[in-house]
């Protein structure tokens, strides 16, 4: 089972925007496809689809931006991937048993089934809050805004050596 791009890029952008909740922070598309290495097109079809979930909020023109819909601490990683990948499923069987004959008498699909129950329940625990606490406790570090090698602001911030330094 892999989890898609999709879903994976809806996590990290609502951990980006997790970050500035408690300040009241919105952001704009732009600065979150870049600093989060997210393709703008994607990223902007991925905040429609979690807005009309309910995960995010959006608000446009001047001022305007996007915003968790609720509060970090409950929304889970399990509401988050089943949004784009439907119910966690390792096997058709353990979704729909009349797809076996065998379905009830089957050890593998209990094997299967007690492994999504698992899985299930180890997303379902998880929460934007959690992710982000794991990130400071563990030194983890958020995507920076990236900077051109040959930009004003890739020099200030510290981030290239001048020519004099490197020679």
């Amino acid at each position: 089972m892999l989890i898609s791009l999709q879903a994976d890029y809806a996590l990290r952008m609502l951990m980006f925007v997790a970050r500035g909740h408690s300040e009241g922070k919105s952001y704009v598309t732009r600065d979150i496809a870049e600093q989060q290495h997210i393709p703008r097109v994607f990223l902007t079809k991925i905040v429609a689809y979690l807005s009309s979930e309910g995960l995010l909020e959006t608000h446009r023109g001047k001022g305007g931006g996007i915003a968790l819909g609720r509060k970090p601490s409950e929304i889970t990683v399990l509401e988050v991937i089943e949004a784009f990948e439907g119910a966690l499923a390792f096997n058709e069987c353990t979704s729909d048993p009349t797809v076996c004959t065998l379905s009830e008498e089957c050890t593998v699909r209990h094997l299967w089934s007690e492994a999504e129950d698992q899985l299930r329940a180890f997303f379902r625990d998880r929460t934007l809050a959690d992710l982000l606490e794991m990130e400071t406790k563990r030194h983890f570090t958020p995507l920076a805004p990236v900077f051109r090698v040959d930009a004003p602001e890739a020099h200030e911030a510290g981030l290239v050596a001048s020519r004099a330094a490197r020679s």
